[in-house]
């Protein structure tokens, strides 16, 4: 049976969209070290935009709100900077340590399993494990790194700065915008609110995840604390992958440092963390109609990883998601929200 005209022309038009998109996708690869900084910039001005209107609604002059979000932003960057540096090289003089430990460990491994009787053949010889030498310059290199962060995170304030300068007029222009649209001046402020409530809420999430991980693993005991914190309220931007990729460090070294009932203990902590506030709290808040299917959440990670990089990853989720909000918004496109969310809600 031939296609019709009308069915023809649908096709190419969505092959010419997927065309469009590979290719935008891959001019944001080849500019990424210019868009990243302001990506971030973005991030922090959306997630800024809640307490500016509230400093504003209260008397507090528009230059000032925004001075005073900038230099909270930026003393948090500063404690941030100090934080890393300090685990970097306190990581860097005890890797030698470590290495040991974990050579020490495998010796003592291939000895239980003789004196039990159990099959030493499934153990290896030998390990290939990087030298002490290796683990020293690594971190090392994280720490030199921070030169670059310090100034990146210039150009990411200073756009930030402008960006909330630039939020103050939003409204005004929205308006201008859409004059004799009330609905899609509806739909726009609709739209911007979603956004701003999610990232919100999961900000304070991850901000509350990194905290509470970085106090228990300091009362266990756990080298770098601070450095496994900051790492898991990163990574709780990426559901389900980013818990289990922030744990493991932390129990490696828990385990080469301490033991194995220190070892269980931060297991339970990371499970009792991510249970409590990715399964509880946050959908409580959040509610359910801003979940991702799994499948979405496996391509964007890959997809903003290939353009963006580490960067990319972590903000995979709500780049996504402000796509997914930004086409429910819309009567035409609303189909391609309902598809990538995790669950078809009543009157969908």
């Amino acid at each position: 049976m031939p296609f019709s005209s009308s069915e023809t022309l649908g096709t190419w038009h969505w092959l010419l969209g997927a065309a469009a998109a590979v290719v935008i996708l891959a001019g944001l690869k080849e500019v990424s070290h210019i868009l990243t900084p302001f990506l971030l910039a973005a991030f922090l001005a959306i997630i800024s935009a809640p307490p500016l209107t509230w400093m504003e609604r209260r008397g507090v002059p528009g230059a000032l709100a925004v001075l005073i979000l900038f230099l909270c932003v930026g003393f948090t960057f500063f404690l941030l900077f100090l934080a890393l540096r300090g685990a970097a090289e306190n990581m860097a003089s005890q890797a030698p340590l470590y290495q040991e430990r974990m050579e020490q460990w495998l010796v003592d491994l291939r000895e239980a399993f003789e004196a039990r009787g159990l099959p030493v053949e499934v153990l290896p010889e030998e390990v290939s494990l990087p030298g002490a030498a290796t683990l020293t310059s690594a971190a090392r290199g994280i720490a030199g790194g921070l030169g670059a962060f310090t100034a990146s995170t210039f150009l990411v304030l200073l756009a930030y700065m402008f960006l909330l300068l630039e939020e103050r007029t939003l409204a005004a222009k929205l308006n201008a915008a859409f004059p004799g649209r009330p609905r899609a001046r509806v739909r726009m402020r609709r739209f911007l609110r979603s956004v701003y409530r999610y990232l919100l809420i999961k900000s304070a999430a991850s901000f509350t995840t990194g905290i509470v991980i970085w106090a228990g693993l300091a009362l266990i005991g756990v080298d770098f604390a601070v450095l496994w914190g900051i790492l898991a309220g990163l990574l709780n931007f990426i559901p389900n992958v980013g818990s289990i990729i922030a744990a493991a460090p932390a129990l490696l070294i828990a385990l080469l440092g301490m033991g194995i009932p220190e070892a269980l203990m931060v297991l339970g902590l990371y499970v009792a963390v991510n249970v409590t506030i990715g399964s509880v709290l946050e959908p409580r808040f959040m509610g359910r109609t801003l979940g991702l299917s799994p499948v979405i959440v496996l391509v964007s990670l890959l997809v903003w990883g290939w353009v963006f990089g580490p960067v990319g990853m972590i903000l995979s989720i709500p780049l996504t998601m402000i796509a997914k909000l930004a086409l429910e918004a819309q009567r035409d496109t609303r189909w391609i929200g309902i598809m990538m969310s995790d669950r078809v809600r009543r009157g969908d």
